[in-house]
């Protein structure tokens, strides 16, 4: 049957119902369809090779390629948390984490309202020029695991954790998976965020993205991410 001939077999189907082309629309719109098979791809390029569709859970190789399914002669990075509209961009949290303190209190590079990669550049500057240790940040600029280069990982900010946290149920399961630590349910991950009194900053909880301030010298669960 012809892609036409189905799409007005499934427009009868919805009328059919009482509904019109827009509502079945709309409720598909917001459905995530994943693909279940690996393409064959050519890894030469810098960027990221994508199938048609990337979901959150999706696995993230150390060749910039993106599959549902666990590839054994591939090495996983991470995994895909969290994924834009046009699914061709994303941020891939890593399989390691720690718990590190943000850095000292009187650190205040300023990263309010900025993107993790650009909070965390922020961070390391601020540290060097004050001769100060960002532990978190300092981690994840040097995350050199499971075939991710150094300067490739960010510590996210408090916005990209809420949006990862919110697929935390693939999340857990990709990395039940491939028997990666998951994620703390009901702990707090540090973000590369500050509070506006300069002395905190925010975190996160994987369960229901609820966060709040906090000293920037305690420890708590670091887990670093990257972007395709």
């Amino acid at each position: 049957m012809e892609k036409n001939e189905k799409l007005k077999a499934l427009a009868a189907v919805a009328e059919g119902f009482g509904l019109t082309a827009e509502e079945a629309a709309a409720y598909f719109g917001k459905i995530s369809v994943c693909s279940d098979k690996t393409e064959e791809v050519s890894v030469q390029s810098e960027e990221a090779v994508l199938p048609d569709v990337v979901c959150p859970g999706m696995y993230y190789y150390s060749d910039r390629t993106i599959s549902a399914e666990v590839i054994p002669e591939k090495q996983i990075s991470g995994v895909v948390g969290w994924v834009d509209e046009s699914s061709k961009h994303g941020l891939i949290l890593g399989l390691r984490e720690t718990e590190l303190p943000w850095s000292s209190v009187y650190l205040k590079p300023g990263t309010f309202k900025k993107s993790g990669k650009e909070n965390t550049r922020l961070i390391l500057e601020a540290a060097r020029r004050q001769n100060k240790k960002a532990a978190a940040a300092e981690w994840c600029a040097a995350y050199a695991f499971d075939g991710v280069r150094v300067g490739e990982a960010f510590l996210p900010s408090k916005d990209e954790l809420v949006k990862i946290f919110r697929n935390f149920g693939a999340i857990q399961k990709a990395l039940e998976e491939i028997k990666q630590p998951q994620l703390e349910e009901y702990d707090w991950y540090r973000s590369s965020s500050e509070d506006y009194n300069y002395y905190n900053a925010w975190v996160v909880r994987p369960s229901d993205g609820d966060m709040y301030y906090t000293n920037k010298d305690y420890d708590y669960r670091v887990r670093c991410v990257f972007a395709f």
